[in-house]
């Protein structure tokens, strides 16, 4: 989405002028602020949204750095979460008894953002078998694909490019995995949670929003993964309450955007 505002920003004064405009953000403003690239492209960032008549984030954190930075004032800087589409299919409900491997799933692209290329010192203590499907493709996928070789042999790293059915991976998982370095707020979380998935994720900040209004398992290092995996693996009832508070949360989502109400109105 930043690349969009950049170029309304290079546009020549007038070229919007009448033209009902929204924006939204899809990553904190903090982040893509950072160094002096990113600095100098605020200015055109601010340039290109200040027609704007609704500008969008998907938290509340995105929002108050939104307005404190400029970007846009609390009239029209506005939360909207991810909206999903629902799938129809029956639910599947979490595996039952201890489990004698843990599924997880990512899902979305392969960059050094999300921080698959972890996976290696995150399993290396993890002695209960761990199964890893990857769905996309990125810049990164080459080097992440490398490393099973890595890992030890009771682990195992599957990729998967592009697929059109998430769900049907989502169902087959104990868990969403996203060991990243940072995010907002991503929308294979909400994905998960409507099908009654939880995500173990890294304590970075976005995650630690989402923990408050949904089941997140956070890991600072590999011995709070390890004690995550072994939780999932043999604990059936907090595999059974996840699902439980995963199918609540996502219940709260708005199935209507309010960007595409604003331009039609």
């Amino acid at each position: 989405m930043r690349g969009s505002h950049l170029v309304l920003g290079l546009l020549p004064p007038g070229a919007l002028a009448g033209k009902r405009l929204a924006a939204s953000f899809h990553q904190l403003p903090s982040t893509d602020s950072a160094g002096v690239q990113g600095k100098v492209e605020n200015i055109i960032v601010k340039r290109g949204v200040r027609r704007a008549g609704l500008i969008t984030a998907p938290s509340n954190r995105a929002v108050d750095e939104l307005i404190e930075g400029g970007f846009g004032d609390s009239r029209r800087v506005k939360v909207e979460h991810n909206i999903i589409k629902r799938a129809v299919k029956p639910l599947v409900p979490p595996r039952a008894g201890v489990l004698d491997s843990v599924r997880l799933v990512f899902a979305g692209r392969i960059s050094k953002q999300k921080g698959l290329d972890r996976l290696p010192d995150l399993l290396k203590d993890v002695t209960v078998p761990v199964h890893i499907r990857c769905l996309g493709d990125g810049e990164e996928k080459r080097n992440v694909a490398e490393l099973h070789k890595k890992l030890k042999p009771m682990h195992s790293l599957e990729f998967l490019s592009h697929v059109d059915d998430v769900v049907s991976h989502l169902d087959w998982s104990d868990a969403v995995i996203m060991p990243s370095r940072w995010e907002l707020n991503p929308l294979v979380v909400w994905e998960a949670r409507a099908r009654g998935r939880s995500t173990v994720g890294s304590r970075i900040e976005a995650f630690q929003d989402l923990e408050k209004n949904g089941p997140m398992w956070l890991f600072s290092n590999g011995q709070e993964f390890e004690s995550i995996v072994s939780t999932l693996a043999t604990q059936p009832d907090v595999r059974a309450k996840a699902f439980a508070d995963a199918l609540e949360s996502s219940q709260n989502l708005n199935l209507r955007s309010s960007i595409v109400d604003y331009l039609g109105s």
